[in-house]
């Protein structure tokens, strides 16, 4: 079994997973780490959505898992991904790949997909909820109190810092909102 816990290498393109596994198969060892709000969209048929926020209570199955087969991070881009796969690493499971460019290159690759009804990305929400903050924030500013300015410039080091480190405070707060949970209803 071979190992790699340099986050880099454990990317892998579509084409060499399916040299590695044969098509049929890649699926089925898919942890998809989107929200399942994101899953019910658009997701590979066979894979399983475990969104990052859960990810700590199903290490002990996942670690199990690995023993037997190589598991497969998936997400919309690749960006939350990397996020789990550290949490996996830190946890001692390495036998685990993320699968380059994410849902997105699947599907522009012209692979299959099973879509669900329509929704806005958790990066569509984190957008409209920092310029609703920026915009509120901003006006507030110049109406009532010259210190409310310091909400866009929060906002805005909070966007520098999510640049930065490739994670999302903001992101993983709304995440856990009611509607980005599995079986809420618009």
């Amino acid at each position: 079994m071979e190992t790699i816990v340099n986050r880099n290498s454990a990317i892998q393109n579509i084409d060499r997973l399916d040299r590695d596994f044969g098509h049929d198969t890649i699926a089925q060892l898919m942890i998809d780490v989107r929200t399942p709000r994101e899953f019910e969209e658009v997701h590979i048929p066979g894979s399983r959505n475990i969104p990052l926020t859960d990810l700590e209570t199903f290490l002990p199955e996942l670690r199990e898992l690995s023993r037997h087969q190589r598991l497969i991070l998936v997400c919309r881009t690749q960006n939350r991904v990397k996020l789990a796969y550290d949490e996996f690493v830190i946890h001692g499971i390495t036998n685990v790949r993320i699968l380059e460019g994410g849902v997105t290159k699947w599907i522009a690759d012209g692979r299959p997909v099973t879509r669900g009804r329509r929704s806005i990305s958790l990066e569509g929400q984190v957008r409209m909820a920092a310029g609703t903050l920026i915009i509120g924030g901003t006006a507030l500013g110049a109406f009532f109190s010259p210190w409310l300015l310091m909400i866009p410039a929060v906002v805005g080091a909070g966007l520098i810092h999510a640049g930065w480190k490739d994670s999302c405070l903001m992101g993983m707060l709304l995440s856990r909102l009611p509607f980005n949970q599995r079986g809420y209803v618009v």
